[in-house]
C-alpha cells in the first residue's frame, strides 16, 4: 500500500501518480510543473490533498521549515523588511512561546538596517508582553547585523562569519535582505551565465547551513512585473536560477482596504493598511491567502 491510497482524490488522479511513479507525498509536494497527464489544475489538487494528508499525520503550528529556504517577496511597502524584523525577534523567544531561543545573522545587502523601527518593535512588544519572554537578556541583544556591499563580500560572510556564530550556537536564523541587490545591476548583458553560476552557488550555500545546522534561512526578494494574458502579475525577481533554490514562497503584498485597530501598547486607535501574505508554495503548507495588518508591535493577522 503506497502513501497515495489514501489521498482524497480522484481515482483518475491516483492512477495518473502511478503511471508517473509518483507514489510518495513528499514527491507529490516537491512538484513544480505538469508531468504525465496531469495538468497544472491536477497537480495543485493534489498537493493540496497531500499537504492536508501530511498535516494530519505530522501536525504543524505553520512556522517556518528548520531545513530549506524560505523566500519573502513582494512590491514596495508591503511588509517584507517588518516580516524579518519580527521573525529576528521572536528567533529569540524561548520555545515555548514559538522562537529559537538563539539570535539571527541578519545580513543587509542594499539598504541601512532599520534600527530604529527595531526599537520601537522591541519597545511596544515587551511592554505586552514583559521581559520573561526572553531567557537571555533583553529582546533584540542577539540580532548579529553585516553589510555587504557586493556579491564577493555577501559569500564571505556566508563562508567565514557564518559558521563561526552557527558552531557555537549563538544563532539559529540567516536572514538575507535582500537577496536580489548584487544580481540586479552588477552583470552586464554577456555575463548572465556567470550570474546564474553566482545565484546557484549562494543558493547552495545557503542550504547546506539550514540542513547542517537545522535552521531556517529567510531571503527578502524585490518582485518584476510580467504581462500575461489575464493581465499585469508580480513575480519574484531572479527568475528559475532563484526559484530552483527556494524551499518555501510567500508572497506579500497591499490591498486598497484599510482597518482602524485598538491597541493595547500604544495610545488611541490606528488606521493601517490591511495586506495579505500568500503561501505560493511549501512542502508543509497548502495553498492559502491570509490577511494581516502593521502596528506598532508588528505584524498581526485577523480574520
Amino acid at each position: 500500500m503506497s502513501e497515495i491510497d489514501d489521498l482524497d482524490v480522484q481515482q483518475r488522479l491516483k492512477n495518473a501518480l502511478r503511471r508517473s511513479r509518483l507514489t510518495t507525498l513528499k514527491s507529490i509536494l516537491y512538484l513544480t510543473e505538469p508531468v504525465g497527464n496531469l495538468g497544472a489544475e491536477d497537480i495543485q489538487t493534489i498537493k493540496i490533498a497531500a499537504a492536508k494528508k501530511l498535516s494530519v499525520l505530522k501536525p504543524v503550528t505553520g512556522g517556518l521549515l528548520c531545513r530549506g529556504i524560505t523566500e519573502i517577496s513582494g512590491e514596495s511597502s508591503s511588509g517584507k523588511t517588518q516580516f524579518a524584523l519580527q521573525l529576528s525577534l521572536t528567533a529569540q523567544l524561548a520555545p515555548l512561546y514559538g522562537g529559537l531561543d538563539a539570535g539571527t545573522l541578519y545580513i543587509c545587502t542594499e539598504d541601512a538596517f532599520p534600527s530604529k523601527r527595531l526599537y520601537q518593535m522591541i519597545e511596544n512588544f515587551t511592554s505586552r508582553h514583559g521581559k520573561k519572554l526572553c531567557t537571555h537578556g533583553n529582546l533584540g541583544d542577539k540580532i548579529f547585523i553585516e553589510h555587504v556591499p557586493d556579491f564577493d563580500s555577501l559569500m564571505h560572510c556566508l563562508t567565514h562569519k557564518a559558521p563561526v556564530l552557527l558552531k557555537s550556537g549563538a544563532i539559529k536564523l540567516i536572514v538575507v535582505d535582500s537577496i536580489a541587490a548584487h544580481f540586479r545591476s552588477d552583470y552586464e548583458g554577456h555575463e548572465m551565465y556567470k550570474r546564474a553560476q553566482h545565484i546557484g552557488a549562494l543558493g547552495t550555500l545557503l542550504y547546506t547551513h539550514s540542513h547542517e545546522y537545522n535552521i531556517p534561512v529567510v531571503c527578502i526578494n524585490q518582485v518584476t512585473s510580467s504581462m500575461k494574458p489575464e493581465g499585469r502579475q508580480l513575480i519574484p525577481s531572479l527568475g528559475l536560477s532563484w526559484s530552483s533554490q527556494v524551499t518555501t514562497r510567500i508572497m506579500l503584498t497591499r490591498t486598497d482596504r484599510s482597518l482602524t485597530i485598538q491597541q493595547e501598547s500604544a495610545r488611541g486607535p490606528l488606521e493601517t493598511v490591511v495586506r495579505e501574505m500568500e503561501i505560493v508554495y511549501a512542502p508543509h503548507l497548502p495553498p492559502l491567502t491570509v490577511p494581516y495588518v502593521i502596528d506598532h508591535e508588528g505584524m498581526k493577522g485577523f480574520a
